[in-house]
């Protein structure tokens, strides 16, 4: 083994190159000149001098032993497969690495203005204000991305995004619908997934995993409002927000009972597509008899539900919720309207939500304990 690497790959008895071995004893005698200049400066003895000299010697012969055993591996990996064996008579190449340091450090990031109106500017915070991606953003955050949107405007019919490109920016709604349409291996047409309205926002996933665009977006009114926000201002400011946001109701849904089972990937998703809404004491979050779309969950306060039990008589407390606790589920599975009341007893009550699809993507894992749940209140109903 040893004669073969030394005949034809170039190898000393000890495992190393012929170049590697030159350049090992040149570095060693630098490595000497060195600590004997060192030594110099210093008074020692000759007895110190000998036994620093035996130890440098000792560690070099360490250093040439420990590469046998490294060696022989490589060695019957060459022997054992002819493509390595060609490749190792091949000269080798050099292995280089960016840089860092004064020269290479992130560039300060400065946001873009874009010249407005103080009329747009109002409409465009009255509208983002209760948005998923901006709604948590600090104030100066916020004017900083307001400043860097720019509007732009659509007529019926018209691609403001298509499926497959590169995406560099987000929308914001102002005025005007949209249809998303997507495109399936299965079915030879796009398919209609998703209307948006004012004051939804799309095009961020494309950011925030650095993806194509993974549906096509269309006019659907005559005339459709949007405020763009570029990339660069996007990855400063708004996704740090939503990282933070995410990681904050991550942690929030682990206490949560009923998403004890959900796994941590699905946990994340959930977090991404939750909303948020603030209500004071005494306002109704949820109203007896309407169609429900959205599923709630308790973030901070009080809440009760209500039911008239009795035609003509006030209506009655039939149970309490605190944090953590949610409801809203039975009309999104049952599709039948609201079976109560759902009303803030608390100064300050914040609930985030998930809407009928994200309900339905989301959580169908544990879709039949929520109908287990949906039992126990016909029992608290049953018992008042």
């Amino acid at each position: 083994m040893i004669d073969w690497l030394q005949k034809f790959g170039g190898y000393t008895s000890t495992g190393l190159t012929i170049d590697e071995k030159k350049e090992l004893e040149s570095l060693r005698i630098q490595v000497k000149k060195y600590r004997e200049m060192e030594e110099s400066k210093k008074e020692v003895t000759k007895e110190e001098e000998n036994k620093e000299e035996e130890k440098s010697q000792s560690q070099s012969d360490s250093e040439e032993d420990d590469i046998d055993p490294e060696l022989d591996n490589i060695v019957n990996k060459i022997n054992s497969n002819p493509q390595m064996k060609k490749m190792s008579l091949l000269p080798r190449s050099g292995v280089s690495a960016e840089v860092y340091g004064q020269f290479h450090k992130k560039e300060s990031f400065v946001a873009r203005i874009v010249p407005k109106t103080p009329e747009q500017i109002q409409r465009i915070k009255t509208s983002v204000i209760h948005s998923f991606l901006f709604g948590n953003l600090e104030p100066k955050d916020l004017e900083v991305v307001i400043n860097a949107m720019e509007e732009k405007r659509f007529k019926k019919g018209e691609n403001i995004i298509t499926q497959g490109d590169n995406g560099d920016c987000l929308y914001f709604v102002e005025e005007g619908n949209l249809n998303c349409y997507k495109k399936f291996q299965t079915i030879p047409e796009p398919k209609l997934v998703k209307q948006y309205q004012p004051g939804d926002t799309f095009g961020e996933l494309a950011l925030l995993y650095n993806a194509p665009r993974a549906a096509t977006i269309t006019a659907e009114s005559d005339e459709v409002i949007t405020w763009v926000l570029d990339r660069e201002t996007f990855n400063h400011i708004v996704k740090e927000a939503a990282q933070k946001k995410r990681e904050k109701y991550e942690n929030f849904l682990k206490n949560v009972e009923i998403l004890s089972t959900i796994e941590p990937y699905e946990l994340m998703q959930i977090s991404d597509a939750l909303k948020t809404a603030t209500f004071k004491k005494g306002d109704y979050i949820i109203k007896e008899g309407e169609m429900g779309d959205v599923f709630y969950i308790l973030e901070e306060g009080k809440c009760e539900a209500t039911k008239t039990l009795e035609p003509g008589k006030p209506d009655t407390v039939i149970k309490e919720y605190t944090v953590g606790d949610y409801f809203g589920e039975r009309a999104l599975i049952k599709g039948e309207p609201r079976a109560c009341n759902i009303i803030a007893c608390s100064e300050n009550v914040r609930v985030i939500s998930l809407d009928r699809i994200s309900f339905k993507r989301l959580l169908g894992p544990i879709e039949e304990l929520l109908k287990r749940n949906i039992d126990k209140y016909q029992n608290i109903i049953a018992s008042k």
